[in-house]
């Protein structure tokens, strides 16, 4: 299932200009409970494109994903 909702997800952010891809392959690539994002990170992403950090977010609490930020 997470690699399904991923590639939709992954989808989604082709032509971003963001990294948030990154994000979701690393999660993809081993199934993490917790993730450490830095402030910074957020809210470049939140200021470059909002609609697709929500969509980020809203994947990661789907897939049970804690984000912690530092």
């Amino acid at each position: 299932m997470i690699n399904e909702a991923a590639d939709g997800v992954i989808q989604e952010l082709k032509g971003s200009p963001t990294d948030l891809a990154r994000l979701v392959e690393a999660v993809r690539g081993r199934p993490l409970h917790v993730v450490d994002i830095s402030a910074e990170a957020i809210l470049r992403w939140r200021n470059d494109d909002p609609y697709l950090w929500k969509r980020v977010l809203e994947w990661l609490t789907v897939m049970d994903v804690e984000v912690n930020v530092r």
